[in-house]
């Protein structure tokens, strides 16, 4: 039931804006407006609550038929629109629809959905976190790829999150980017996902066996660039350079990337087998530091505090590898490592 307010008899006063003398019209919200101020002057209809019955032609589509709740009957599944009348689901011609068959093809949908909401859960996040960390393209979408090959199987493994961390790090082996495995978790915990390095690692192992993809190693020298990257871009380390060297902060950095690749062809291959390759080039980069400095006759730039704080390597890790790493450069001398 529609329900009619009175409409004054005098046209011309209801036509008309009371304040503006403005034409009036009806809104899509049933109020009779002004078209020049905005003013409502009133309601014309209420749309009604609930309709027993649809129009006997179905003409009205659009009409949205609910419970005396409120609450809407039309089940917007499949790509169509279903209404729910006196029990039976009809479509928006009017024709009845098989029960059965409309029940198989929902549950169909329903895991389509959720396939669907899980792949585009871990690419928006996988895009997110590339985004963060600088990734290239052809790291994102490799790990795009191994993630939503993983979703389309039959077996279940982790959770999306979990799957696009693990998925992340074997395309950035697979593509010798270096990137670590802490900085991936880093950023997928500072945006609210719950991961660990465990749960990734066990992930990683199953997706390599279920797509036979070869483990690649990724070695220290690859961390190298990233390491002079890292350490440019500190102002105090830059600081330091320029008042302890009194050269030009680039001819420090080449001195000192030449030097770390020199260092790491002499390690012994039996030393770098079960070690971290990140904290490994760390070590190589802080021992290159003391040559350069050597060789410039000044204090080293680098401090086990300061190579910590910067680069995120323990002081203990850095003492551990030095006593091996001593012995490769030989270096003679005494120096200040706090």
């Amino acid at each position: 039931m529609i329900i009619i307010l009175n409409i004054m008899e005098n046209e011309e006063k209801v036509m008309k804006c009371k304040e503006c003398g403005g034409r009036l019209i009806v809104s899509d919200y049933g109020e009779l407006v002004c078209s020049e101020c905005g003013l409502v002057h009133e309601k014309i209809y209420l749309q009604p609550l609930f309709e027993i019955e649809p129009l006997s032609d179905f003409s009205a589509v659009e009409k949205l038929y609910v419970n005396p709740d409120g609450k809407p009957l039309r089940k917007e599944d499949l790509g169509s629109t279903f209404i729910h009348i006196n029990g039976k689901l009809k479509d928006n011609k009017g024709k009845e629809i098989n029960k059965q068959r409309f029940f198989r093809l929902k549950r169909i949908n329903t895991i389509y959905v959720k396939k669907h909401d899980k792949s585009i859960d871990a690419v928006m996040t996988l895009l997110r976190v590339c985004s963060l960390l600088n990734i290239p393209k052809s790291v994102y979408e490799r790990a795009g790829y191994i993630c939503n090959k993983i979703l389309s199987g039959r077996r279940r493994v982790g959770t999306t999150y979990q799957l696009a961390a693990a998925s992340l790090i074997i395309a950035s082996r697979e593509h010798k980017y270096p990137l670590t495995l802490k900085d991936v978790i880093r950023i997928f915990r500072e945006l609210g996902h719950k991961v660990s390095a465990k749960s990734i690692m066990r992930i990683t192992s199953e997706i390599l066996n279920e797509l036979s993809i070869k483990t690649i190693a990724i070695e220290p020298k690859d961390y190298m660039t990233r390491i002079m990257n890292i350490l440019k871009s500190n102002i105090e380390i830059n600081r330091r350079v320029i008042y302890f060297t009194g050269r030009r902060v680039e001819e420090y950095y080449n001195r000192l990337m030449n030097y770390s690749l020199s260092i790491y062809e002499r390690i012994d291959e039996k030393f770098r087998i079960g070690k971290n390759p990140y904290l490994l080039a760390v070590s190589i980069v802080y021992i290159a530091d003391k040559l350069v400095c050597k060789e410039l006759n000044c204090q080293p730039i680098l401090s086990q505090k300061l190579v910590s704080e910067v680069l995120g390597s323990t002081q203990y890790t850095l003492r551990q590898h030095m006593k091996y790493l001593n012995k490769v450069v030989k270096i003679e001398g005494n120096y200040d490592t706090n």
